[in-house]
């Protein structure tokens, strides 16, 4: 308790100097409720002993009823207890402001109070004061908690990058591994563990590593700290995909330095996340999908990447080797299914000097010697004859290769990556892919979403839009309309990033008035949720008026049962609000353009 005392002494002096001339006292108690600290106001100092506001004085629930520093202690929230509230009545004239200061591992240490012997009789008077002592509060609990874990690293958290320096808003504790050792109470009110999140069981902060609260490492957060130099760098919360400012300092303790300085060193020749967590962006299964990649990097371990075509396997293979040791060396690729299976062997393999009729003189290197070194990925791998699949396995499980027409094989030393859109167990049990082959590349498997399925599609649309926007050279970056947004939004994309790079590629050179509307967007998109595609002539830029429906007439000009249900049913609503679209959709609880586009959807078009 005296450390805590001689921390939190200067805090209350500051906290007495500005409300004494109000005539507050301020007093610190035990987490039973006995005050161990006292800033006196001499004035008042018979007073104040009467009211029991001295040190040694207890202010239990138990000895005093209801009281401020009692509740907050039940509680462990600040609060204001004022005049009649108080349980006893001598202390019905008195007004107290309570506020809890918890240690770093979470626990009750004290609370922090301001009394006033006389106020006014409208409690709202304390708004102020109540505020006054909970920042005192929280500034006394963060002092203390920087003085307890100087020997360890301590990571400094802020939503606001400005304001890092001036107000601290979350702390960590970590070890020399990265473990959270301790957090201050806001941190762990913020990062702890969200229970629907599916890492829920690893995302506790208390004892948790820090690449699972955060999604970087300890060798990770050296580095961005290091390249920092001084300044914020930017971290996500894996559970909320929240964007917090970070600083990370150092003890002084010298064993923890000796082993941030291997991070640091390590991290130098390939730890740095950056590349993974571009491709992450905020969606929890990528930043998870990241976390994993991190552990298993330079360890050794083949990876299997799973996922639809278009969906970024090459794109993550690359910013794994990116992010890797082996970054300085060579990514090779190949696509088994690209390449004719009388090819692949040679391409994958090389041949040695006349292998075969047709053959280079000094013979070729193949795709695994080329590799050597650095990462070998493989793609669609599950394409890849049987015949070849015995010869790879050799050559994973004896790390050498034996070109074609060689007579001696040659070591070999490579990461490898591979890559499928099928499900390559299902493969196994049929007898089309080999079982051994499977569980030696399947070291950890990596599912990437379909990019219907992520959370982050509106952040990606933007990126994309950016990305091409640069590639051809323009000078202002396109404004999306809400209509377009829309159907970028609730397409399906089959073709997944490929597929949306292509649509903005297209939309970015067709749009004028740098303004993308749902017309420079393919036929396909301009349906939702599998309705049906537009009509060929409204495609086209074509006016509404002149739009039917399938029966070669404006729907709006049929009747409402010769329609389909939905289609009659907007079309009465309509009728009904004399072609108001704004109240139609107010009464439907969907947005105006989303009712232009069921109009423009189902042929129903205003009459002229």
């Amino acid at each position: 308790m005296e450390d805590l005392m001689h921390t939190a002494r200067e805090g209350m002096n500051q906290l007495s100097r500005q409300v004494r001339d109000a005539g507050y006292v301020v007093l610190l108690t035990d987490p039973q409720g006995v005050t161990v600290d006292f800033v006196n106001n001499e004035a008042h100092d018979k007073e104040l002993r009467h009211a029991g506001l001295y040190v040694g004085a207890c202010w239990s629930e138990e000895v005093e009823g209801t009281c401020a520093v009692g509740v907050c202690s039940i509680e462990r929230a600040p609060i204001t207890v004022h005049h009649d509230e108080h349980f006893r009545s001598p202390n019905t004239t008195l007004t107290c402001s309570s506020a809890p200061v918890f240690g770093p591992g979470g626990d009750l240490l004290a609370v922090l109070d301001a009394s006033a012997l006389y106020s006014p009789h409208d409690k709202r008077s304390q708004h102020l004061v109540l505020q006054m002592v909970s920042q005192t509060a929280r500034m006394v609990e963060d002092a203390y908690f920087l003085r307890q874990h100087r020997h360890h690293c301590v990571l400094h958290l802020s939503e606001s990058r400005a304001l890092l320096d001036v107000q601290v808003s979350l702390l960590m504790a970590l070890d020399e591994s990265g473990r959270v050792m301790a957090a201050n109470s806001r941190a762990r009110q913020c990062l702890g563990a969200h229970r629907d999140h599916p890492l829920a069981h690893a995302l506790t902060c208390m004892g948790a590593d820090i690449g699972h609260v955060l999604g970087l490492d300890m060798p990770a957060l050296v580095t961005q700290a290091h390249r920092a130099k001084g300044d914020a760098f930017e971290v996500r919360h894996v559970a909320s995909a929240r964007r917090y400012f970070a600083k990370l300092t150092h003890p002084t303790q010298p064993r923890v330095n000796r082993v941030l300085a291997n991070h640091a060193q390590a991290a130098t020749v390939g730890t740095d996340l950056q590349a993974l967590h571009v491709l992450a962006g905020t969606d929890s299964l990528m930043m998870s999908n990241v976390l994993k990649a991190s552990r298993v990097m330079n360890k050794g371990i083949s990876v299997l990447l799973h996922g639809e075509t278009g969906t970024g396997k090459e794109m993550f293979a690359q910013a794994m080797h990116q992010c890797s040791a082996r970054k300085a060396q060579s990514f090779i690729a190949l696509n088994c299914a690209a390449i004719p299976e009388s090819l692949i062997e040679s391409e994958l393999f090389g041949y040695a000097d006349g292998a075969f009729t047709g053959a280079r003189a000094k013979g070729v290197k193949g795709k695994i010697q080329q590799a050597d070194g650095g990462t070998l990925f493989l793609d669609e791998i599950g394409d890849m004859p049987l015949a070849l699949q015995t010869r790879l396995l050799r050559v994973l499980a004896e790390g050498e290769v034996m070109p074609l027409g060689a007579e001696v094989s040659a070591k070999v030393d490579v990461q490898v990556i591979c890559a499928s859109h099928r499900k390559l167990l299902s493969m196994v049990e049929e007898g089309h892919f080999r079982q051994d082959l499977y569980f030696r590349l399947s070291g950890i498997v990596i599912e990437l979403p379909a990019l219907r399925e992520r959370q982050d599609l509106g952040a990606l649309i933007e990126q994309v839009l950016h990305a091409q926007t640069r590639a051809q050279s323009r000078v202002f970056i396109p404004t999306i309309t809400p209509e377009a947004c829309d159907l970028l939004k609730h397409y399906a994309w089959p073709g997944n990033i490929r597929e949306l790079k292509n649509v903005l590629r297209t939309a970015v050179a067709l749009c004028e008035r740098n303004l993308i509307e749902p017309r420079h967007l393919p036929r396909e998109l301009q349906c939702v949720a599998g309705a049906p595609l537009l009509p060929p002539r409204l495609a086209s830029g074509e006016p509404l008026a002149s739009c039917t429906a399938l029966s070669g007439q404006p729907a709006s000009s049929m009747p409402e049962s010769a329609l389909p249900e939905k289609s009659a049913q907007l079309l009465a609503h309509l009728r009904q609000e004399r072609w108001n679209v704004s109240e139609v959709a107010r009464q439907l609880g969907v947005s105006r353009s989303t009712i232009y586009r069921r109009m423009a959807r189902e042929g129903i078009s205003a009459p002229i």
